[in-house]
């Protein structure tokens, strides 16, 4: 066995000189993920099919739909379960795929949420948006969930169709070859027949093959922190949709939404360089706020930036970016977590048949799917892009009398992320406007 590793990684070494693709088709050079220490690495013995690179909902929604059909998943996440990541409310489009994992919501970890609740507290003007309103094909709610509990929860269920799920595994290296995907440890290397990038926010695949681009007109930073033990009269003002609150401002937006055990998630976002004392001085100061954490437990204040960015070219021949790893939009919409569901839904349903066929190592298996997870990208990144950058769409679409107005309904379906369908005028002036805008750009360029 351990001359057969030997000639394993000799073989591998020489194929993977080979430069990975760029977002413009041509090769470029091959990126380490880190400076390491080389040490004794062990080729693992135990077969898989796929190897998947973070268990946050995007890698153990994809890990178990792909092991209730049989297939040999291998996951492998740096942190210990629980732990704790933001990103907290869902939208109905993702629902179906929760049932798919047999996920139960239960009170500790799933809040109902029927809608989203926009606030100007400058102007006084509001715009309440129930999820009911949408065009049909969607459900009616969606959940608010406490993230730690959450992303357990679809862990649990990716073990109990049978995944393997490993966590503290650090990942030093990863890649593929015309014949196998590999992934590397500090203690062992895995092997499989295709590799699934979930890595999150660190994004491993895009920063090795250079293919990252940022969004530089949606919030670059945001500031947040949560509230414990919040009295019950606060939390009855949230009763009985429990919809997140949207506050807009000049700057930015900030949000509000109720967690299980009546703790409150409140933050700001911001297209310019923001810190904890702007999150003092800005959302928290605000009447609202005041009133709703009145006497409640303040906890830790945290920041993170550098988001909005896309991955140009998610997927080749024996790998796939799903989840942030491929695509993280402006939070403001809750895009985040929906789009990760689905986009592993799609994934798995279109490589297991693939891989009992034994054409896995297709180049364009995933060409299709990527067209349609770039007409969703567009649609929400359409939206962001106008509620950033023309202040007079935003007052006059979520804060504006638009009930009975047909545009109302087109607007609840992509706030409801049914972003896939036809048939909604909304969304296709979304399309066609971004559309208008990446060429307008490019023309300024040249």
């Amino acid at each position: 066995m351990a001359r057969l590793a030997r000639i394993w990684r000799a073989r591998a070494a020489e194929r993977l000189d080979a430069a990975p693709p760029r977002g413009d088709g041509r090769l470029g050079p091959r990126r380490a993920l880190r400076n390491t220490t080389p040490t004794e690495v062990r080729l693992s013995s135990k077969p898989y099919d796929v190897l998947v690179v973070g268990a946050g909902p995007a890698g153990s929604a994809v890990a178990g739909l792909l092991a209730q059909r049989g297939v040999r998943v291998l996951v492998l996440e740096k942190d210990s379960f629980p732990r704790f990541h933001i990103g907290e409310s869902l939208l109905p489009a993702g629902l179906p795929v929760l049932d798919r994992l047999g996920v139960v919501p239960g009170a500790d970890t799933f809040v109902f949420k029927r809608g989203a609740h926009f606030v100007c507290e400058d102007s006084g003007r509001e715009g309440i948006f129930g999820f009911s309103e949408a065009l049909p094909g969607c459900a009616s709610h969606a959940w608010q969930v406490e993230r730690a509990r959450f992303d357990t929860v679809l862990r649990d269920r990716a073990v109990a169709a049978g995944a393997d799920v490993r966590h503290g595994e650090t990942v030093l290296d990863l890649g593929t070859t015309s014949e196998r995907a590999f992934v590397k440890t500090r203690t062992e290397t895995f092997t499989g027949k295709y590799l699934i990038d979930a890595s999150g926010q660190s994004r491993l695949l895009a920063r090795r093959h250079d293919t990252m681009q940022p969004y530089d007109r949606f919030g670059s930073v945001s500031v947040f922190t949560h509230y414990d033990d919040v009295s019950d009269a606060a939390w009855s003002e949230f009763v009985p949709d429990f919809n997140i609150r949207i506050m807009l401002r000049p700057d930015g937006w900030g949000w509000i939404i109720p967690l299980p055990r009546q703790r409150l998630s409140i933050g700001l976002v911001s297209k310019a360089k923001i810190t904890a004392p702007d999150l003092e001085a800005g959302l928290l100061s605000g009447p609202l706020v005041r009133r709703l954490t009145s006497g409640a437990r303040r906890l830790e204040t945290r920041v993170i930036g550098n988001f909005s960015y896309r991955n140009k070219v998610p997927s080749g021949a024996r790998y796939t970016a799903i989840g942030d790893a491929s695509c993280f939009l402006d939070p403001v919409f809750s895009s985040g977590v929906t789009l990760a569901l689905r986009n592993a839904e799609r994934v798995a349903d279109i490589l297991a048949p693939a891989l009992e066929a034994g054409t896995e190592g297709a180049a364009d298996l995933l060409s299709a799917h990527n067209e349609g997870m770039d007409r969703a990208f567009r649609t929400f990144a359409g939206l962001i892009d106008r509620f950033y950058n023309n202040p007079t769409f935003a007052q006059s679409i979520f804060l504006g009398d638009s009930r009975g107005m047909p545009v109302r309904r087109g607007v609840m379906s992509v706030l409801a992320g049914d972003v896939w369908r036809t048939g909604n005028p909304f969304q296709e002036m979304l399309l066609a406007a971004r559309r208008e805008g990446g060429r307008a750009r490019s023309r300024g360029a040249d």
